[in-house]
């Protein structure tokens, strides 16, 4: 089968999986060294299938790390990396050997039963769990109740409440802080939320119902019972949340939502967001490569409760082996690679939060090696912790009837009770049609 396109380079020998997996010094294991679950990996050459099944990892991500980082020391692994449609290529008998998906994107892969159990593999070669960010192993321990882990994560996405300064200072406002509530968020939205000069202003662009809600860790069906849980005191007070900013004068123009993202980035008349890091460091990046100003900063996102609250779910991008694989030990062995110390801190320093536990060398060394982060408070990305998710095959549904049912509120006036029972009513049907099929 053809694929449509198709990136290929060099990687794997022999190396440690013990130090790669882990890095740093374990059990006398000394970093750079060969340690007691060392292994050799065959020097024949072998052809591994790579794909992002769900989620971010672009042609620059794969050059940077599967070709310049492997390629320098796994000389005879070649790698393609390929796209399409998952489920044509496992009809097809072309399954790849590594996928790449972000935490919510995994439940569909376990519909398709292509995913192989990791648990074996980093006891086989004494890999250190301890290692990475708890959040992040502890995300992945979900997606099974019999003690198998399904993916090895590669890299961290934590949200954070940009701002643009420049706002801020045309209208003589104070910078946010962190610890701010949402209802404070509002709040200081109001002051900077006006037409001036025939240019409107928003104050906050708060990233999406759905998103506001993983802040509360609020779940959209119940894994037990595979009903909607829509109808809740929680959404209830997202909704509210929502509407109290949303209704302000300017955000809705000629029956639509505005769409502050792009206010923010492009237009620049938006004086808070709240986004993934991930989304918007890529966006200034760009912006910096094109010579444009852009006067920002960032403090921690906003929380329902003072002092308490989480910053959204935990989300992170993982690599999962596929079962149909002939070739998972040399699939391990690069996926425990790019997870391991070398390549993670690498990241650390380019500014993508990496999977490795949180310590104050992997702080200060964030973002030390990107222009763009130079002076910006990027402590605020590490203050709060994740929530832990329970992810579900019909999430996807769910956040799509929460947003719905939140523009209903602003745009139709509708109260935000019947928006949260329609909203149930649509996903339980929703599931009940994917029960029977139809």
């Amino acid at each position: 089968m053809k694929m449509k396109k198709t990136i290929v380079f060099a990687a794997a020998a022999a190396f440690s999986l013990l130090l790669n997996g882990c890095g740093g010094k374990e059990s006398g294991t000394e970093a750079g060294g060969q340690g007691p679950a060392a292994v050799q990996a065959s020097s024949e050459p072998v052809t591994l299938k790579f794909m992002v099944a769900y989620g971010g990892f672009n042609d620059e991500d794969f050059q940077a790390y599967y070709v310049d980082q492997l390629s320098k020391k796994y000389p005879n692994i070649t790698v393609e990396k390929v796209s399409g449609k998952l489920e044509d290529l496992i009809a097809a008998g072309e399954t790849p050997d590594i996928l790449m998906a972000s935490l919510p994107g995994i439940p569909a892969l376990q519909e398709l039963k292509v995913i192989e159990d990791l648990s074996p593999y980093f006891k086989k070669y004494g890999i250190d769990l301890s290692k990475y960010n708890p959040d992040a192993i502890d995300a992945i321990k979900t997606f099974s109740d019999k003690g198998e882990i399904l993916a090895v994560p590669f890299r961290m996405n934590v949200p954070a409440l940009f701002y643009n300064k420049d706002v801020f200072d045309t209208f003589g406002v104070p910078y946010p802080q962190d610890g701010m509530t949402w209802e404070e968020a509002t709040d200081l939205a109001r002051k900077l939320t006006r037409n001036e000069g025939g240019v409107q202003y928003l104050g906050l662009d708060v990233g999406g119902a759905d998103r506001m809600g993983m802040g509360l860790v609020l779940p959209y069906v119940d894994k037990k019972t595979n009903q909607a849980v829509l109808e809740t005191d929680g959404w209830q007070r997202v909704l509210n949340q929502y509407k109290a900013v949303y209704s302000m004068p300017g955000y809705v123009t000629d029956g639509k939502v505005a769409n502050a993202y792009s206010m923010f980035l492009k237009e620049k008349t938006v004086g808070m967001a709240a986004y993934w890091c991930a989304d918007v460091f890529g966006e200034i990046n760009k912006m910096v490569i094109g010579g444009q100003k852009f006067n920002w900063d960032m403090a921690t996102v906003p929380t329902f409760d003072k002092g308490k609250g989480y910053a959204w779910q935990v989300d992170s991008q993982n690599f999962l082996i596929t079962a149909t694989s002939q070739h998972k030990e040399e699939a391990f062995q690069v996926i425990s690679y790019l997870a391991g110390e070398e390549v993670q801190r690498l990241q650390n320093k380019d500014g993508k939060v990496p999977v490795l536990r949180k310590t104050e060398e992997i702080l200060k060394d964030f973002g030390t090696g990107v222009s763009y982060l130079q002076g910006k408070h990027t402590d605020a990305l590490f203050k709060l912790p994740q929530g832990l998710h329970q992810h579900t095959k019909y999430d996807q549904k769910g956040r799509g009837f929460i947003n719905d049912a939140a523009k209903e509120t602003v745009l139709k006036g509708v109260d935000v009770n019947t928006a949260l029972r329609n909203a149930q009513e649509k996903l339980n049907q929703y599931i009940k049609d994917q029960a029977s099929g139809s």
